[in-house]
């Protein structure tokens, strides 16, 4: 039925049909298949079909190609020239539908003719597309034996590849897959049908949008290449396209890619082109892709010879070896990508013709570059030395290759010892990859050198940690090698002092090699460095090192498959050498533990302090009471009178260890199950009776440790499928803690701990709990001010979520502190000097403490989300009461005493900043830009969202107004010719503490993005402002962090320049440069800098750094400021000292701000080429006097002597900018008719001259400046 119908269809001209039957045999639902039906059909048939399709193929491509030229003219020739042709006329087409009209293939004269009528039909790209894809079809349908081609289809074939170019979209791709199957098939004139689908498929392949299988299908051809002529000229096209596949990533993807482009390099003159397209791609490509690359080239070499092969050698790999040895291995991937490919060249060096090459092609620059003056090219070299060692040549006889590597050895126990830090890194890198692979090779009498400088020079090298950190981490690679395990058993016990090192890096390095001596048992970790040397590092230590030698640690302390008995043995141990290390132990140890094991060892502590308090309780009771039953078991399991329990009093102190073989959260209350009474042989060995217990310090580490464990597991005890466990600790907790409160009553330390971990249990089983918290804080008075009096208590009612009576209570003692600020006068507070009868109040109102609740509060994290999520309302109502500390602050700057005893000047202080704290923290964003109609609605149960706002930035902006108007005004005071501080120390103490939290406060603000660009410019003005009204150096420091953070907002948020052109304000280099000018206005008076800027240089470096990582420009700016700040300061020495001190040889000498600035830039190299870069350009612009040139030239003069991170180069730029200044200064000479003060100056002015002539000579001879 389907041949029948196929036939009837191509032979009757329908085209519909036709193109129905393809989508049908396309179709997985239709049962269609036209494979089988061309394989039905017989010789004849298949010529006469293919005889239509071919007139059809002919009669589109007819109507497409004139097309292109001639829009319509030459479809109306090609008509015209038709109906001559053939009689008939023209004919209507039906305007009904689209469809092609169906002709009779006979021909017959009652049939409308096609040729009359086509012509009229547009091109029909689907009937072209049908045509293509069953020619497909037909070629695929024969499997097996000869396939039978008709000449219509071969010259239809042939036809279509010789127009493939022309053509577009799904028909140009049909013709490719058509030329592609018809090579493939390796069918008959099938040269004739690829020559132009070959550039288009190497064109797809090589586009952006390419994908794998581009290149598979181009690969699969790849003998299509052998039929081109490529070093024809005409080609030219042909072969750029195959040099664009070596540039291409897509092509590294695959193997198939990697063969093709390992085939291209058969053609010797491809070579230098390819290999120039791969080295385009090397910087941009990722480690893989630098692998794949290495796999082309040895690919390529491998099936190369003669000429070919030379040149992969000479023009491409050794070439590549030459670039990775000179390139800057700081400028990106470069480096890395360079060395990774060489390294996977190297990696088949086993074989003695690929080690021959190698050696070969490095011999000629590889020795000289390891003693080359630039050390990032010996470190290059070193690098690759270590990865091809070891090099050799099949050629040499023994004698030669022995030479050959004992000249390997020795350049890199040379090496070890480079004077750059780099290298010797570089080389201690590759010492230990050649010990960890050629151990047995080495001849011992290397090894022993080699470790000597290792261990000896290496390990304890003070001019770098990365050094001493890579000997470590080389120790731990190297423990992985069996050959090497006797000698490092005997090595590492004697490098224990490394563990001691200042860098945390060489410590977290050694706590690796102590976990991968531990894992491979080499040796037993703690003969390297003591367990109580470890505990005391994890007492200390930071999170990350603490966080290893838990890991380390942890089978020790806390094996997890032991008995219950054990693990409190190990515990108790544990508590006993340091229980400050034990809390970070749990700390970290519980992250590693699951939850139902974790939540076990809580319960067998808390089951062990139960057993210990009742055997308290027993001990206490009197003899002649009745006996009680107890809930301690017996080992029969029986209960134990607690008379019968006294008359065994030692062996019930040895509760503790006796207790809890059970495992996971037992379902009945079996807490004393475990409880074993002992046997006589035990009390014998007890002596005493005393248990470990005794001591209040390892009761209260027990109790620590379940706080801990409770604290970090509380996300995952809050999970619904763990509730269990939950209610297991709180029912067995609560159910012993009245007990717990009686016993240990009298130790403070150990019931706060209980406090906090009732604090876990819900307020309904600990009522009396609550109460009491909030009664201790009511008694709090100032001389019990510390933070453990009320933290704990805090934290309780907080996880209680109790924390509004804190704030309740809090809010009502600073009203009270106000409002006594408020009333009090001077007459009354002279009055109450006074002598009188005073009542002493209970419970007084303490402001001051007041203010440190509330910041417990929000210090600890969970305590402050919890309270702003449930009482954000009443922060705000806090917020709102303090602010009246401003009138406060300015009714104290007016005065000369403190306001009242409860509102001194240090409340105000800390009022003042707790008042900053909250702005910064109840800014809420998410409500911020809503629109006001939106907010105005109050819902029935809930608060009116118009009562959360809180813009942050717009209350510091008024805060900002007054501290402008009442604060800095009260800090100088103008007197014509000076400035000086006003007469109270005191208030100035106010006022410097009011301007630090502000700009601390506004700091923070710009950090976390909480400010607009009004605000960063109004703080930024506000703080230059009160720089140059300064001279006390009490603001710099935060002046230069506002002003970095300030300039990151400003560039984050682009908003650098949109607001600022209008508004008078300052920007953040401004504030940095005024920072600058206040130092040199400070050093002309003082000659150390004040108390509270001794880390000004830190801050410095930091600041600048900064600023030249991401915001070059502005770092130029600044530095032409610090530059010209420094050049004033030495102008100053100068004219001070009336000429120059040349005894002089060092920054630090000459003081003041050039010490500093200069001092900051010297310790980066990165600033210290900024800075000369400025001073260069300084000198060249602004230098016109001979004052400022002698300033400049003495200034050089030292810095030569004391260069540290400044180099040469960049001294000899400034001294070629001051000679040619010099040289264009006119110097006049003074008569000697000249007197008096014309005589004197020009005195000055002559030998100003002459130092500088001396010192810019002296300068270009030390420098080699010509």
């Amino acid at each position: 039925m389907a041949k029948q119908e196929l036939i009837a269809s191509v032979k009757d001209g329908q085209h519909a049909s036709f193109l129905t039957l393809l989508q049908n045999h396309r179709s997985k639902r239709s049962t269609l298949n036209l494979k089988e039906v061309i394989l039905e059909l017989s010789r004849v048939q298949k010529e006469e079909l293919w005889m239509h399709l071919h007139s059809w193929g002919n009669e589109q491509l007819t109507k497409l190609i004139p097309e292109e030229p001639s829009e319509g003219d030459i479809q109306n020739d090609q008509h015209s020239a038709q109906s001559e042709d053939k009689p008939g006329g023209k004919v209507q087409q039906s305007n009904q539908n689209e469809k092609p009209t169906q002709i009779d293939g006979s021909g017959g004269q009652g049939v409308p003719d096609p040729w009359n009528q086509e012509p009229l039909e547009p091109y029909n790209e689907k009937l072209m597309e049908g045509i293509i894809e069953f020619a497909c079809i037909y070629l695929n349908a024969f499997q097996d034996g000869e396939i039978y081609i008709p000449d219509k289809l071969l010259e239809l074939t042939v036809l279509l590849h010789g127009i493939v170019k022309v053509l577009e979209g799904s028909v140009q791709r049909g013709v490719l897959s058509l030329c592609e199957l018809w090579w493939l098939k390796r069918l008959e004139e099938r040269d004739h049908t690829i020559g132009n689908a070959l550039p288009l498929l190497i064109g797809a392949a090589t586009t952006k949008s390419a994908q794998k299988k581009d290149v598979i299908r181009l690969w699969a051809i790849h003998d299509a290449l052998q039929v081109v002529n490529l070093s024809n000229p005409e080609n030219k096209p042909l072969v750029e396209k195959l040099v664009v596949c070596a540039a291409s990533a897509i092509f590294l993807s695959c193997d198939e890619g990697i063969k093709w482009l390992a085939l291209l390099f058969s053609w010797d003159f491809l070579v230098p082109h390819l290999h120039q397209a791969i080295k385009s791609l090397l910087p941009e490509c990722t480690r893989l892709q630098s692998e794949k690359i290495a796999g082309v080239y040895l690919r390529a070499w491998k099936n190369s010879q003669g000429n070919v092969r030379q040149a992969l050698e000479e023009d491409c790999i050794q070439d590549l070896m030459y670039a990775a040895i000179h390139v800057d291995p700081m400028s990106g991937r470069l480096s890395a990508n360079l060395h990774h490919l060489l390294h996977h060249i190297h990696r088949h060096k086993r074989h003695h013709v690929v080690a021959t090459t190698i050696f070969t092609l490095y011999d000629p620059f590889l020795w000289r570059s390891l003693k080359a003056a630039n050390g990032l090219v010996r470190m290059n070299a070193t690098g690759l030395l270590s990865d091809a060692f070891p090099l050799t040549d099949s050629s040499l006889n023994q004698e030669e290759r022995n030479n050959l590597l004992e000249r390997q050895y020795q350049e890199i126990i040379t090496l070890l010892l480079d004077p750059c830090h780099l290298v010797r890194i570089a080389a201690i890198k590759g010492v230990f990859t050649i010990l960890s692979e050629f151990w047995l090779m080495i001849p011992s009498r290397i090894i022993k050198i080699i470790f000597q400088k290792l261990l000896s020079d290496l390990l304890y090298d003070a001019s770098s940690a990365e050094v001493r950190t890579q000997v470590i981490k080389g120790l731990t690679v190297l423990v992985d090698c069996r050959d090497a395990i006797p000698f490092l058993t005997e090595v590492l016990p004697r490098q224990g002092d490394a563990f001691d090192d200042m860098s945390v890096n060489v410590r977290i390095a050694f706590v690796k090699l102590l976990l991968k001596v531990k894992s491979s048992k080499v040796s037993r970790y703690w003969e390297i460095v003591p367990v109580h040397h470890l505990l005391h590092r994890l007492e200390d230590d930071k999170p990350v090192v603490c966080k290893l030698l838990t890991q380390l640690l942890l089978n020790s302390f806390h094996p997890v498959h032991h008995e219950d008995q054990d693990l409190l043995h190990r515990s108790l141990t544990l508590l006993e050498e340091n229980r400050a290390a034990a809390r970070r132990f749990y700390q970290y140890a519980s992250r590693k533990l699951d939850l139902p094991s974790t939540v076990h060892f809580m319960l067998l502590i808390w089951r062990c302090l139960r057993n210990y308090a009742l055997a308290q309780k027993a001990q206490e009771s009197s003899f002649d009471e009745e006996p009680e039953i107890s809930d301690i078991a017996s080992p029969e399991g029986q209960p134990v009178i607690d008379g019968q329990a006294s008359n065994k009093g030692s062996t019930l102190r040895r509760g503790p260890f006796r207790v809890g073989h059970g495992s996971g959260v037992p379902v009945d209350d079996k807490e004393n199950a475990g409880v074993d009474s002992g046997t006589d042989g035990q009390a014998e060995d007890d002596d005493d009776g005393s248990s470990p217990l005794d001591n209040p310090a390892l009761v209260g580490g027990l109790l620590d440790t379940i706080v801990i464990l409770w604290t970090s597991n509380a996300h995952r005890l809050a999970l619904p499928q763990n509730m269990k466990y939950l209610e297991a600790l709180r029912t067995r907790i609560s159910k012993s803690m009245p007990l717990f409160f009686k016993i240990f009553k009298d130790n403070n330390e150990v019931s706060q701990t209980l406090l906090y971990l009732s604090s876990f249990l819900p307020r309904t089983l600990v009522p009396t709990l609550v109460g009491h918290c909030l009664s201790r804080l009511r008694a709090l008075h100032s001389d019990q001010d510390s933070e453990d009096s009320h933290a704990t208590y805090i934290n309780a009612l907080c996880n209680w979520n109790r924390a509004d009576d804190v704030l309740e209570l809090a809010s009502e003692w600073l009203e009270r502190g106000f409002k006594s600020g408020l009333d009090a006068s001077i007459k009354e507070r002279r009055r109450s000097r006074g002598r009188g009868v005073r009542f002493c109040e209970t419970n007084a109102p303490q402001p001051l403490i007041a203010l440190r609740l509330i910041r417990q509060i929000l210090k600890h994290p969970l305590n402050k989300l919890s309270a702003l999520d449930r009482n954000r309302h009443l922060f705000l109502e806090i917020t709102e009461n303090m602010s009246k500390v401003k009138d406060m602050i300015g009714e104290r700057l007016r005065q000369t005493e403190e306001l009242s005893p409860l509102c001194s000047d240090v409340f105000l202080c800390e009022c003042w900043a707790q008042y900053l704290s909250l702005i910064a923290v109840l800014h809420n964003p998410s409500l911020e830009g809503q629109e006001p109609h939106n907010l105005q609605d109050k819902d029935d149960d809930g608060e009116n969202p118009d009562d959360l706002l809180f813009n942050s930035s717009a209350i510091l902006s008024l805060c900002l107004d007054w501290a402008d108007s009442v604060v800095v005004p009260a800090l100088v005071e103008e007197i014509p010719g000076k400035r000086k501080l006003r007469a109270a120390d005191d208030a100035i103490a106010i006022v410097v503490s009011v301007l630090n939290n502000l700009l601390v406060t506004s700091t923070h603000l710009l950090m976390i993005g909480a400010a607009d660009g009004t605000f960063a410019y109004r703080i930024c003005g506000f703080v230059d402002s009160l720089l140059k009204k300064d001279v006390s150096g009490s603001f710099w420091q935060k002046s230069l962090l506002l002003a970095l953070e300030a300039h990151r907002f400003l560039e984050a948020y682009d908003l650098y320049h949109e607001e600022n052109e209008a508004a008078e304000d300052g920007t953040p280099v401004d504030v940095m440069n005024s920072c600058m000018t206040s130092t040199l206005a400070y050093f002309r008076l003082h000659e150390d800098l004040p108390k509270n800027a001794v880390d000004l240089k830190d801050t410095l470096v930091m600041v600048l750094s900064s600023l030249g990582q991401n915001f070059r420009r502005y770092q130029n700016e600044v530095m032409v400021h610090v530059a010209a700040t420094v050049v004033e300061h030495v102008c100053w020495i100068v004219d001070k000292s009336k000429g120059v001190d040349t005894e002089v040889t060092k920054i630090i000498e000459l003081g003041g701000c050039t010490s500093l600035m200069v001092g900051a830039c010297q310790s980066n190299a990165k600033l210290a080429t900024a800075l000369m870069n400025s001073l260069a350009h300084f000198v060249t612009t602004a230098v016109h006097d001979i004052t400022s040139l002698l300033a400049v030239s003495y200034l050089l003069t030292i810095l030569v002597n004391d260069s540290e991170k400044i180099s040469r180069y960049s001294l000899k730029q400034v001294v070629v900018a001051a000679d040619s200044i010099l040289s264009s200064i006119i110097i006049p000479v003074s008569s000697d008719t000249e007197e008096g003060e014309s005589s004197f100056v020009f005195g000055f002015y002559e030998e100003y001259a002459k130092t500088t002539k001396v010192l810019i000579e002296d300068l270009k001879s030390s420098l080699g400046v010509l």
